[in-house]
């Protein structure tokens, strides 16, 4: 679970964004990296047993926290599944008082890699539908993918099946998580199994993408 110091401390952030209130506040910011940091070990420990890649890929889980954005207020795990460059999509969690969630997919994938998943959309139709409208898909992420929209993405025939997901920006499925769930001695076992009803999704983006030489 995240003590409540360190919701305290990301909240607080949130609206001080000066290097000057950091120093101030420099033993609640270590302390609330810590706190993540022991979180996220949790996290994959727990989420490993559910999809075994997990502990291959995150072999250094410091790499799975980013460091910027805790000075911001927000605490944002990746949890990979491959080590490709290409495996655009990823299990996730952000953590930010009253806006946390967490999910699996690929949220604003570089250019390339968004335009071959439109790609297979357009032509694996069929299995897509059957993630993104699937009963424990729904269940879990009732709102559908994330939105955002790519008035790039054109090309498409105009009566396609699958014409309601070519210009989206985000691939991702993304749960809600209440502050309460936060500090909740259940949200480990929560969150994994949110990105258990992400995986299919997560897999079908990284066939996709993968299918491309890495860029180098």
């Amino acid at each position: 679970m995240i003590d409540q110091s360190t919701l305290k401390f990301l909240s607080e952030a949130s609206c001080h964004h000066g290097d000057e209130w950091l120093s101030d506040n420099k033993a609640e910011s270590d302390w609330a990296r810590r706190n993540l940091m022991e979180f996220t070990l949790q996290l994959i420990g727990s989420a490993g047993l559910v999809d075994p890649r997990i502990s291959n890929a995150n072999i250094d889980p410091r790499k799975c926290l980013a460091r910027a954005p805790i000075s911001k207020g927000v605490g944002s795990i990746s949890v990979r599944v491959s080590l490709s460059k290409n495996a655009a999509a990823t299990y996730f969690m952000r953590i930010s008082s009253g806006s946390s969630y967490s999910g699996g997919g690929a949220l604003l994938p570089p250019p390339r890699l968004a335009r071959i998943l439109r790609q297979t959309i357009a032509s694996h139709t069929g299995n897509w539908r059957g993630i993104v409208e699937g009963p424990l898909f729904q269940r879990y992420f009732p709102n559908g993918l994330t939105g955002g929209h790519d008035i790039s993405a054109r090309g498409y025939v105009k009566n396609h099946d699958a014409l309601d997901f070519f210009n989206l920006k985000n691939f991702g499925a993304c749960r809600g998580v209440p502050d309460e769930m936060l500090i909740s001695n259940s949200l480990v076992e929560d969150t994994v199994k949110s990105f258990a009803a992400a995986r299919a999704l997560v897999d079908y983006i990284n066939r996709a993408t993968t299918r491309l030489p890495e860029a180098g």
